[in-house]
């Protein structure tokens, strides 16, 4: 029987109504009365997702990997605000996880008649307990998503999530051939520059101290060649530049004139900024 792990840490799914608006409340065995599943329990945090730092993330994914032995898989309830990045950072830290990790949320908390919350958790769980899925994903809106590709799109919709490659998970994965491991992030600072039309090189040559940035282009990897320039000032200056749209769909390629960076710098495929961010933090290469 698969021996399961509920880790809370707050989000909308737990919030309750205060005087000062919705607030995280409700542990680990409020949440599972709703639920028609039942595992043990972990209560970590009752925060706000949006607040939520990557040192929380590393302690995170310290206390799945030191539960590894334990449990058979894990399910992690969170803010929808910052899930997509704290499901990156676990893909990244647990290396070859051959165990299922499933973070859920929800866009309306749990006590409200009208939740989504009750399914997602309940679909979570499941996934859970059903023993065939390896690695981290997302169960919200019906649907579970990889961790490398999942991103938040929509602020009130139930489906607020899609993935950036359009994959689902729809059957079960196949477990790593490899020993899982859990990997320390590296000290790399990351920034994150958006292209816009009058982005001034100045504000692009003031990420010099960095150790990467990931630049988000437009359409397949257009720019102004002041910004280009700039970004070959950056490289020279032992800064990697990553480069990736700004549309949700799609990557970046050497289609037209004006998208002669794309040649000069590392593109971004098939994964989330999200993603991303923490790949090149963590010095991860596809």
């Amino acid at each position: 029987m698969t021996k399961t792990l509920l880790i809370t840490t707050g989000g909308t799914i737990s919030c309750t109504v205060t005087e000062q608006g919705l607030k995280p409340g409700l542990k680990g065995a409020d949440l599972l009365e709703y639920s028609r599943y039942s595992c043990d329990v972990l209560d970590f945090k009752l925060i706000d997702s949006s607040v939520m730092t990557d040192p929380e993330r590393q302690e995170l994914a310290k206390l799945i990997w030191e539960n590894y032995d334990h449990y058979d898989s894990f399910v992690v309830t969170h803010g929808t605000d910052s899930m997509a990045y704290t499901a990156a950072y676990l893909a990244c830290a647990l290396q070859n996880f051959d165990k299922t990790v499933v973070l859920t949320g929800s866009q309306l908390p749990i006590v409200y008649p009208e939740t989504d919350a009750v399914d997602n958790l309940n679909l979570a769980l499941e996934t859970a307990l059903s023993g065939g899925f390896y690695g981290i994903c997302i169960a919200i809106g019906g649907r579970l998503l990889p961790a490398e590709s999942v991103t938040k799109f929509d602020t009130e919709s139930f489906t607020a999530f899609d993935n950036v490659n359009k994959h689902y998970l729809t059957q079960p994965l196949p477990k790593p051939e490899t020993m899982p491991f859990y990997l320390e992030p590296k000290t790399n600072m990351v920034g994150v520059i958006y292209i816009t039309p009058n982005l001034s090189r100045g504000v692009i040559l003031s990420y010099v101290a960095m150790d990467a940035v990931l630049v988000l282009l437009f359409g397949a990897g257009g720019m102004p060649a002041v910004c280009e320039a700039a970004l070959e000032r950056l490289q020279a200056a032992g800064v990697k530049v990553y480069i990736k749209s700004q549309c949700m769909y799609g990557k970046v390629e050497e289609i037209y004139a004006a998208h002669s960076g794309v040649k000069k710098f590392i593109p971004v495929k098939d994964e989330s900024v999200e993603y991303a961010i923490y790949r090149i933090m963590f010095d991860l290469e596809k």
